[in-house]
């Protein structure tokens, strides 16, 4: 269990790193960017349908916000929803990105909610989105495959707040499920990787992470309480 605890917050991290990966890397080589490229931008990198409400980016200052935007399961998952995302706004280093850098240097992520889907074999939508677009390699580790010979050097400030987490069976509608998480506004610095969000599973299951069968860790001085019986 404390593998794949430590892999689901490696497997949010990328969701996140790939949609930044994205957004900066777009705009590398477009000073004005419609919601319609970056829709296909995103389709063709992770194969999921996306649908972004506004997008805005900075001339003097290099930054881009998307504001309600969604991301949804391709068939295999029912195209159900992925996720949605009330904001994500990222200001990065241009001088870094000339010399084939990413570093962001602020980074505010909204998610108004996230769907965790089990397909009727089994499998979850975040196990298969990791294994796309970070695949393992030979020697035993997972590289970013999105990357294309840019390095990645960290997020000076990340904001990240979560809404809500919801939990969907598509063999067993009996267990789905979905917890009000309502972490906000929690502050990040010097990210390098999913390692450096401290204290993230303990809040998590602080705040009803275990009812929707995020594998988070308890706080130390708390018990894991039992769980949760399914609705008929």
């Amino acid at each position: 269990m404390k593998t794949f605890q430590s892999w689901f917050f490696k497997i949010l991290w990328w969701l996140t790193f790939v949609v930044v990966v994205l957004v900066i890397m777009v705009l590398a080589n477009r000073e004005w960017v419609a919601k319609e490229l970056m829709e296909q931008k995103i389709r063709a990198a992770t194969g999921m349908e996306a649908e972004i409400g506004d997008i805005s980016s900075g001339v003097l200052v290099p930054k881009v916000t998307l504001d309600n935007s969604k991301l949804y399961n391709p068939a295999e998952f029912g195209g159900t929803l992925f996720l949605d995302a009330s904001e994500l706004h990222v200001e990065y280093d241009r001088a870094a990105l000339r010399r084939h850098e990413l570093h962001v240097t602020l980074m505010r992520l909204n998610l108004r909610e996230v769907d965790v889907v089990k397909n009727e074999a089994g499998v979850t939508n975040i196990m298969s989105f990791v294994n796309t677009m970070a695949p393992r390699k030979s020697s035993g580790g997972r590289t970013v495959a999105l990357l294309n010979g840019y390095k990645f050097t960290g997020i000076d400030v990340l904001n990240l707040s979560i809404g809500a987490v919801k939990f969907v069976d598509l063999k067993d509608q009996r267990r789905n499920r979905m917890a009000a998480i309502n972490l906000e506004n929690q502050i990040y610095t010097n990210v390098v990787s999913s390692a450096d969000l401290r204290g993230l599973s303990g809040q998590l299951w602080l705040r009803g992470g275990y009812m929707v069968g995020l594998p988070v860790n308890p706080p130390a001085h708390k018990a894991i309480p039992e769980p949760v019986p399914a609705t008929p």
